[in-house]
């Protein structure tokens, strides 16, 4: 009970929260906080978080719907916070969701003594923190939800195309809206779902562009469904076929029925023909057989004439829209060009690099692999870096170096191990990365001194954590990234052992349209690689997702996948987790240091999950976002029963392909990948 006396509000205030309608209780959709940052009670952190809670309440019925404040002065205690209510809220529901988050939900609900929080509702968002943020794009967090997973019926291409431009749209209104509020709401007609809606919004403080960029992003997160919503920090994207807002859409469209057939030769002229024309009138039955033939062969004619208009528009909008898209492309990669120039902040001094690293000494030296070693070091201000000196053996040009670099930088998200930026001459390569103290996952999980702090809560996040960050490298960043190493030693963990995924940076992208691409060069650790790949040099983002599968099974069993006999393939890792899992057995396969305390149904799915990542089938592989649903979700989400996972001789291979070149498990925190110039 002492929680709930954390807010002291005004008795002015106090006396607009009693008499606040029932009717105006805010939905509850979503939270995020932090369990490492707290405050203690009673604090000045906690006396500031009550001041900017009372402020962000009292300017909740501002005619914007959005208000940031700073409560308490110096460094250590200073609370950052802002809400943002939805663009069709009146004054007293914004008001009344603000009050709700303030009051009780993030104080005593969710978020008890976290210096670090922010929730959602359907009517507003609350956020608050120890840091500034204000006007900042925050890749960190994202909620995604599938609202309604029944199939669209009718043309699924056309519904698909047609509902993101409605989407995009209205994200680019919404994006062009000034600096007190970015909203656009839109509808369309689709023949078997009736009106589709859709929403968008920002937090206004963020720049047009920084908008446009987060709510591209929160489109391209929609499936085929019915309906679905996506929030992150700074911005919300949802649709729906109900009507989920207040008043009119700002934007409205149809998506036009397919055309009914022209009328056969022996039509009257009666027919409704495209249902674009309105239907001729039907011609007298006194009027001679020869008018009446005269009149029908016109119908047929204008109607033959109209339906080909109509199809050359269709087609000239679908071309244009694909060139529309091409163009948005190209215009990416001349911004990548042109960013090259002007973010100097990328570039970092070679002789700074030397010095930080202590001229890359042995005492500094944290690893070594295929794409060379890396350094730990201490730049003049302090900050602690990650120094990737690259193998010199690599053949990429400068040119292209530096524009790859460029757009793995932009990549922002809490399970990616940060690119901070480069350093390059004609012998050297450097890059530079974040610097994460708790090294890698394989320093702890086979480390039999060291598995015990991996409880299960921890690993379970950490499967998870690598699930996203690997959604996002697929598909939500918009490049279409494979990593084709995905392994223990390549996954590193921050001081909250947060996992975060490394050596991303020089993976394989191609082009988003494509499925697969092949080589006749492997890049990879043996054991991880998918049987496609080893037997064929046949990759793609289901090359990945295999690889996870067999990472998990380790972080579930404290196990490397090497440690079982090359020669018996009977008794891999992978098919002793069959093995156990068709006998009903999977807690026999959790580590030992962990098995009395974790939990059998979580084991269970996330076994259940990883043997469908290994099937030797492409297709028989879920993606992704398919295993981050499923692991988010705490209901039992219906899976696939998986077949006996495919195993492959590493003699076995394809007589046209290349050389197989595999590199076996390494011992330290740097990949062994052997690299091949792209």
């Amino acid at each position: 009970m002492a929680q709930i006396s954390l807010l002291i509000y005004s008795p002015i205030l106090l006396s607009m929260i009693i008499n606040l309608k029932p009717s105006l209780a805010a939905t509850y959709f979503a939270h995020e906080c932090s369990n490492t940052t707290m405050f203690a009670s009673n604090s000045k952190y906690q006396t500031n978080l009550n001041s900017l809670f009372q402020d962000l309440s009292s300017n909740a019925t501002n005619r914007y719907g959005y208000h940031n404040a700073t409560a308490g002065v110096g460094t250590n205690d200073v609370v950052y916070g802002h809400f943002l209510c939805r663009g069709d809220q009146s004054k007293s529901s914004c008001q009344a969701c603000v009050i709700t988050a303030t009051m009780t939900d993030l104080p005593v609900t969710y978020c008890p003594n976290r210096k670090v929080a922010t929730i959602w509702y359907d009517e507003c968002m609350v956020r608050y923190s120890n840091e500034s943020f204000f006007g900042i794009l925050d890749p960190d967090y994202e909620y995604f939800l599938v609202t309604e997973t029944q199939n669209v019926t009718g043309n699924v291409t056309q519904f698909t195309d047609i509902m993101d431009d409605m989407m995009m749209n209205i994200a680019s209104r919404a994006a062009s809206g000034g600096s007190d509020i970015k909203y656009g709401t839109g509808a369309v007609e689709y023949s078997s779902l009736g009106t589709v809606y859709g929403l968008v919004q920002c937090t206004p403080d963020l720049s047009n562009y920084d908008c446009k960029e987060c709510l591209v992003y929160a489109i391209g997160t929609f499936p085929i469904s019915k309906g679905a919503r996506y929030v992150r920090y700074s911005c919300n994207a949802r649709f729906e076929t109900y009507l989920f807002f207040n008043g009119k859409a700002t934007l409205t469209g149809t998506i036009p029925s397919t055309p009914a057939p022209p009328p056969t030769s022996n039509a009257t002229g009666t027919g409704t023909g495209t249902g674009i024309l309105s239907p001729s009138s039907t011609p007298s039955r006194n009027s001679s057989k020869s008018k009446t033939s005269a009149k029908a062969v016109i119908a047929i004619a204008v109607s033959l004439a109209l339906l080909s208009a109509v199809l050359v528009v269709i087609t000239v909008c679908f071309v244009l829209r694909r060139r529309k898209m091409k163009k948005n492309n190209d215009e990416a990669h001349q911004t990548v060009e042109e960013d090259l120039t002007t973010r100097e902040s990328l570039l970092y001094d070679m002789a700074t690099l030397q010095t930080a690293t202590n001229d890359f000494s042995k005492e500094n030296k944290l690893g070594e692999g295929g794409y060379g070693s890396v350094y730990k070091g201490t730049l003049s201000n302090g900050e602690e870096v990650a120094v990737k000196r690259l193998s010199r053996s690599s053949r990429k040009g400068a040119q292209e170096f530096k524009n790859e670099i460029l757009l793995v930088a932009k990549l922002h998200h809490k399970n990616l191990a940060r690119l901070l930026g480069f350093a390059l001459n004609e012998q050297e390569k450097l890059l530079v990365y974040e610097y994460v103290p708790n090294k890698s996952l394989e320093h702890f999980v086979f480390d039999p001194a060291k598995q015990a702090q991996l409880d299960w809560r921890l690993r379970y996040n950490i499967i998870l954590g690598i699930a996203k960050g690997m959604l996002y490298l697929h598909q939500d960043s918009g490049l279409k990234i494979i990593h084709r190493d995905l392994k223990a030693s390549n996954i590193l963990l921050d001081a909250d052992m947060n996992p975060k995924i490394a050596d991303f940076g020089l993976a394989r992208m191609f082009d988003y349209d494509k499925s697969q691409s092949q080589t006749s060069r492997l890049v990879g650790t043996y054991g991880y690689m998918s049987p496609e790949y080893v037997m064929h040099g046949i990759y793609s983002t289901k090359s990945d997702v295999y690889s996870y599968g067999v990472l998990v099974l380790e972080i579930i069993s404290g196990k490397i996948n090497s440690a079982f006999p090359e020669a018996s393939y009977g008794d891999n890792l992978v098919t002793y987790a069959w093995k156990l899992w068709h006998e009903g057995n999977s807690l026999a396969f959790v580590d030992a240091s962990i098995r009395d305390s974790c939990s059998s149904d979580e084991v269970m799915k996330c076994v259940h999950l990883s043997l469908l990542c290994v099937q030797e089938a492409v297709e028989a592989r879920p993606t992704m976002a398919t295993v981050v649903l499923s692991l988010e979700s705490n209901n039992n989400v219906s899976l696939q029963v998986p077949r006996q996972p495919g195993f492959f001789n590493k003699t076995e291979k394809d007589p046209n392909f290349g050389n197989v070149i595999v590199v076996t498990h390494s011992s330290n925190d740097v990949s062994l990948s052997e690299i091949e110039p792209r």
